[in-house]
């Protein structure tokens, strides 16, 4: 499975920070925007509860046999 980067994020951050973020990426051989991404990941699944994790994988077993809702059909507003 293909994952699409179509979103993109500007953060501005000291110079004396930068460093250590571009140090950091160096030493494990990862791009700053990979680092970043992983970073993001790790803190929204922490900030997920037992059951929240637990639903979403139940919905993504059931989204990949088709059984999801186009999203076309959702009414917003």
């Amino acid at each position: 499975m293909s994952v699409t980067m179509d979103k993109e994020l500007l953060i501005r951050v000291p110079s004396p920070l930068y460093a250590k973020v571009k140090r950091l990426c160096k030493n494990e051989y990862k791009s700053v925007s990979g680092l970043v991404r992983e970073l993001l990941l790790e803190e929204v699944e922490e900030s997920l509860k037992e059951e929240d994790l637990k639903i979403i994988v139940k919905e993504r077993k059931n989204f990949y046999k088709g059984k999801g809702i186009n999203w076309r059909k959702v009414k917003r507003g």
